[in-house]
């Protein structure tokens, strides 16, 4: 009897497949399908099927958003921003910028960058010895020389600066106000305890307000943001090895520890049409990444999301850096299809993602540590590509911030 059941099921599923996803039959009329609804236009758009996201994943408490060192603990912890200057007030309009304070480790950094349209940028990335940045164990109240950010969700009050005596004064003054819910990648790791040993959650999508200084001009800014905060701790067994983590050598000389916690490829996509999308996968120039779950957000409101965990992430384009191992991809394509999606809601069809990401702007931050090399390549993109399901396909546009972190093994013979 079982088996019977089993077989209708499997039969329903395939005949739902058929009848609203056209999977084997699409008839193309100038680049189109003649079987879908096209919806160029973002008056009236119809919203995906959405996954069941647990409400505990968006939850984020005061602990959550404070520092989490510990003390036998390699630590790594960032509090990052970014926004693009899209809206119509902007004095910088369609620029961006990324803000970020980051304990490494050994060092603390400062990203203070702004991003023109075209192929400048304007900062750069300050390092200190670990313990310049002061962070408090609740809510957002990060210092790092004269750069803060302080708040708690739904605002914080961003102000930093990177200053060269006569050649550079860059310094961002601006406040977050959020427009969406927060999202944690896979799960609550943090439970909101400052001691908690891993957490990431992000807040997709925020109102940008504020001030931008260049040299001696001041700007006025206002677009769309993102934020997110994310923290590690390892554990280190013998306190006199505080910095001396396994370096076990696998595929193409990366550092083991690098491999599973740093190299990764992420990116914020802001949609003309209101929508955002949100990608991350880890491990993903390793044949390892094949096996491991990554994260594809789609949500058109900042609260309802249809998730993905396994999708293609395909280089179209690399780019070398100045890290001789090490090449990064300069456009990508990213092609998902959200079974989990269509096995709730068989009747609206089966989601695909059709998605290209462009890099128009590049900078890259590296760095040495005793036996390897790590970089962070930071980039605005444009994105375009179709959502579809059932007989509505969506057409997609926008911009995306991709950063990508990579670390190789510094050959010391």
């Amino acid at each position: 009897m079982w088996f019977n059941i089993k077989k209708i099921i499997i039969s329903f599923i395939v005949i739902c497949l058929l009848f609203n996803t056209n999977v084997f039959k699409i008839d193309l009329i100038d680049g189109k399908s003649n079987n879908f609804q096209i919806f160029e236009h973002y008056q009236n758009l119809p919203k995906p099927p959405t996954s069941w996201i647990s409400p505990f994943r968006h939850i984020i408490g005061s602990n959550d958003e404070g520092s989490h060192d510990r003390n036998d603990s390699y630590h790594q912890e960032w509090w990052y921003y970014i926004a693009f200057f899209n809206l119509e007030d902007s004095e910088l309009k369609n620029w961006s910028m990324m803000v970020s304070f980051n304990q490494m480790g050994i060092t603390d950094m400062l990203f203070c960058v702004i991003f023109d349209e075209e192929k400048n940028s304007y900062g750069g990335v300050i390092n200190e010895l670990k313990g310049t940045m002061n962070a408090s164990n609740t809510n957002v109240d990060v210092k790092f020389l004269n750069s803060i950010i302080k708040g708690k969700y739904p605002e914080w009050d961003i102000y930093a600066e990177y200053i060269i005596p006569n050649k550079v004064n860059v310094a961002v003054n601006v406040t977050y106000k959020t427009k969406s819910l927060p999202m944690w990648l896979f799960m609550n790791m943090g439970h909101n305890r400052s001691k908690s040993r891993i957490g990431h959650y992000c807040i997709i999508e925020s109102d940008v307000n504020g001030t931008v200084k260049i040299n001696d001009t001041t700007y006025k800014v206002h677009g769309l943001g993102y934020h997110e905060h994310s923290w590690i701790n390892v554990k280190q067994h013998n306190s006199t090895k505080q910095f001396s983590l396994p370096q076990k050598n696998i595929k193409d000389d990366i550092p083991e520890w690098q491999l599973l916690l740093d190299v990764w490829d992420w990116g914020s996509i802001f949609l003309d049409n209101g929508w955002n999308i949100f990608i991350a996968k880890i491990c993903q120039q390793s044949k390892i990444s094949k096996v491991l779950p990554g994260s594809l957000w789609i949500t058109p409101d900042g609260e309802n999301v249809t998730e993905c965990r396994y999708f293609k992430l395909e280089y179209l384009e690399t780019k070398e850096t100045t890290i001789p191992t090490i090449e990064i991809p300069i456009k990508i394509h990213i092609k998902a299809m959200f079974f989990n999606v269509f096995i709730r809601y068989p009747l609206e069809g089966l989601v695909r993602l059709d998605l290209y990401i462009e890099v128009k702007n590049l900078r890259e931050f590296t760095w040495d540590g005793l036996d390897f090399s790590a970089g962070v390549w930071e980039a605005p993109c444009k994105v375009y590509g179709t959502l579809k399901w059932g007989r509505n396909c969506i057409q997609l546009n926008g911009c995306a911030m991709l950063e990508l972190t990579r670390a190789a093994k510094t050959d010391n013979n």
